[in-house]
């Protein structure tokens, strides 16, 4: 099963059979969702530096359950802006709660969306720099 789990005050954590920037990364990984890592796209602790804010329990949206619940999950970083993933994906909360089930998604990754995890263009107002 594709997923991703948040964690409080802290990264994405991604399992699945995944493809980021088109490259075969392995079946898990742990992403930056704070804008700080020096390692982009990946996890390197800075959320702990910088403070970082995000609560790991956000808000259910309704959503179906997939037909299918595995395959590639592509994983796009965009240039200065957020994480476009494609494939069967569950967005779960810390507690596992499943926050929602997409084929789409666009996550943020620059830490001040007052939508996380999902990106509200925020990016934008901060002027977010990331290959």
């Amino acid at each position: 099963m594709n997923l991703v789990q948040l964690r409080e005050n802290g990264p994405l954590g991604v399992r699945g059979e995944l493809v980021i920037r088109g490259q075969a990364a392995g079946m898990r990984a742990t992403l930056c969702r704070c804008g700080a890592s020096k390692n982009k796209p990946y996890c390197d602790g800075s959320h702990h530096e910088v403070s970082f804010v995000a609560s790991a329990e956000p808000l259910t949206r309704e959503s179906e359950p997939l037909a299918v619940r595995n395959g590639p999950l592509r994983i796009h970083p965009e240039t200065n802006g957020p994480y476009t993933v494609r494939g069967n994906l569950e967005i779960c909360a810390g507690t596992g709660r499943t926050v929602d089930r997409v084929t789409s998604v666009r996550m943020c990754r620059c830490g001040h969306s007052a939508n996380k995890p999902f990106c509200d263009n925020s990016h934008e107002r901060v002027g977010f720099i990331a290959d």
